[in-house]
């Protein structure tokens, strides 16, 4: 490395001087990178098109009290994310780029708080390498442009632990600052309303062992803020409140079902062992943690890098790391998203490692050289990864009905009705863009067909808590067969069904009929359409 560094990292390692002395030009080029490739794929399923079709039902109701999916309540999750997604379609329209609002600006706010606190507490050079870290790992670029709660409360949670950690920085030199006090609450309340509970309680977690590991224990009372919990409140209640008011039991199944049930049981989706989190922050991270773990191996390294410490910053981000990386891999479910809340606390902690190595190295220019060598060939191996994943999914990407919907969209007018067949299209409406719900068909007086994680279940239990709306959206099959007929007879608007292609196949209200659109796997057929 040291023989290709004099051609290729310094005219890098003097631009990186110059960003760290304009900020905002930093800042620029960080969102610029985060925002390339936003539009690029469509919208996953079941994930993306779940919520931001809740989103989209918002903007076409103008309910923005009550998140609904396909027309019936939605309570799995709090509303922010909803809130904020609405608005970007409604200022930018029904774009994909438009639809990852959220996560990108929650992952901008994470990079700008990251750097304020380190700016602060460690140097300005130790700012610039935090947000050259979070750019280049892989895991926080993808992230930063998937549109899920994920994102947007990892970054709440992370914003919330910087700012308590500031407060009790602040406390240690004598001095006070209840302003940034009660911020933290505010963002703690703003990650409830993202994601329930842990908005609040794994930054109030981690803060708490941190306190206790540095022996600062008058801290524990003196970060509990009358102001601020009121501020917390007014963020919170006013939504809950309301939604127990309007549907009797939403306290208990939000927080009793959906948070302490699922947390502590064992038969919902995507069970995985013990150490799942520490293979995806390993994979997740690459090349930066096999990077690490290489190097450190090398005695000169081992000497250059400790986690000695004098105020705090490195134990900060490793009990910030162990504790919620422990308290995820706790339940049998687990999902790749839920250990985003950790990922700041890897660039903390490198940050302060290699400004450390870097500070150590100042009067060895070589030696010196060699590491900015390889903090570049990292960054940009890591970036390319990144990059690399988002390309590669957009294209093996085989379970998107974007080309199909889009194909049929022209063809279906206002009044015509909409109907999937045993199935949740979970990103076709977002693509049709219409503001009536469609119609699902399924054996819906029957719950044994809904006890475990689906869309069928998602819409069972959304159903009951509006039972009126549910009868309308929520039909059988024999009510589709006497739509359909009814539709061929031309006594009704067309009926549109989008059905898995194989079970197309054996049914025979399909059978003699040609879909109006079909790929490998759906296929749309039209009652009552005259022959194209």
């Amino acid at each position: 490395m040291s023989a290709l560094t004099p051609y290729w990292t310094a005219p890098l390692t003097r631009f990186g001087r110059w960003l760290l002395e304009h900020p905002i030009w930093l800042f620029m080029l960080f969102a610029f990178w985060l925002a390339a490739t936003l539009g690029l794929r469509p919208l996953f399923v079941p994930d993306e098109g779940r919520y931001v079709g809740v989103a989209l039902a918002m903007l076409h109701s103008g309910d923005w009290l009550v998140p609904k999916l396909d027309g019936l309540p939605f309570f799995h999750k709090p509303p922010l994310f909803y809130w904020v997604t609405a608005t970007s379609l409604a200022i930018f329209g029904t774009h994909e780029w438009a639809a990852r609002a959220a996560p990108f600006l929650a992952g901008l706010a994470t990079a700008i708080t990251l750097f304020w606190f380190l700016n602060r507490y460690a140097s300005r050079r130790a700012a610039g390498l935090s947000l050259l870290f979070l750019g280049s790992f892989p895991l926080f670029f993808d992230a930063a442009q998937f549109a899920s709660m994920d994102m947007l409360v990892g970054s709440l949670i992370a914003i919330t632990i910087l700012l308590l950690a500031h407060v009790s920085q602040q406390l240690m030199a004598g001095q006070t600052a209840p302003k940034i006090l009660i911020l933290a609450y505010a963002t703690a309340g703003l990650g409830m309303m993202t994601k329930g509970m842990i908005g609040f309680v794994l930054p109030g977690m981690v803060i708490t062992f941190w306190l206790l590991w540095n022996r600062r224990f008058s801290h524990l009372y003196r970060l509990i803020s009358r102001p601020g919990i009121s501020v917390f409140l007014a963020v919170v209640a006013p939504w809950f409140v309301l939604m127990e008011l309007k549907f009797p039991g939403f306290l208990h199944y939000t927080f009793i079902y959906q948070q302490f049930d699922r947390y502590l049981d064992s038969s919902f989706n995507n069970p995985q062992p013990i150490y799942f989190y520490v293979m995806i922050l390993f994979g997740g991270l690459l090349p930066w943690g096999m990077g690490m773990l290489l190097l450190a191996i090398f005695p000169g390294t081992r000497r250059q890098m400790t986690l000695n410490e004098s105020n705090g910053l490195k134990s900060l981000s490793l009990i910030w790391l162990a504790s919620i990386l422990l308290f995820f891999s706790i339940p049998t479910s687990k999902l790749i998203g839920y250990i985003l809340p950790t990922v700041p606390a890897i660039a903390l902690l490198l940050a302060l490692l290699l400004e450390q190595i870097l500070q150590r190295t100042a009067t060895e220019p070589s030696n010196r050289q060699r590491w900015c060598g390889r903090i570049i060939l990292m960054s940009t191996i890591g970036a390319l990864l990144g990059l690399a994943s988002v390309v590669t999914f957009a294209a093996i990407d085989k379970k998107s009905h974007k080309n199909i919907t889009l194909e049929v969209k022209p063809l279906i007018t206002a009044d015509a009705s909409v109907v999937f067949y045993n199935y949740y299209y979970f990103s076709v409406p977002f693509y049709l863009n219409r503001p009536q719900p469609v119609l699902v068909t399924g054996e819906w007086d029957n719950p044994s067909n809904f006890k475990s994680d689906g869309a069928g279940t998602e819409l069972y239990t959304s159903g009951k808590f509006d039972p009126v709306a549910a009868k309308e959206i929520l039909i059988s099959n024999a009510q589709l067969d006497a739509m359909a007929a009814a539709a061929v007879k031309g006594t009704q608007a067309p009926v549109w069904v989008f059905i898995h292609r194989d079970e197309a196949q054996i049914l025979p209200m399909f059978a003699g009929r040609l879909p109006v659109a079909q790929d490998k796997r759906t296929a749309i057929y039209c009652f009552g359409c005259a022959p194209r």
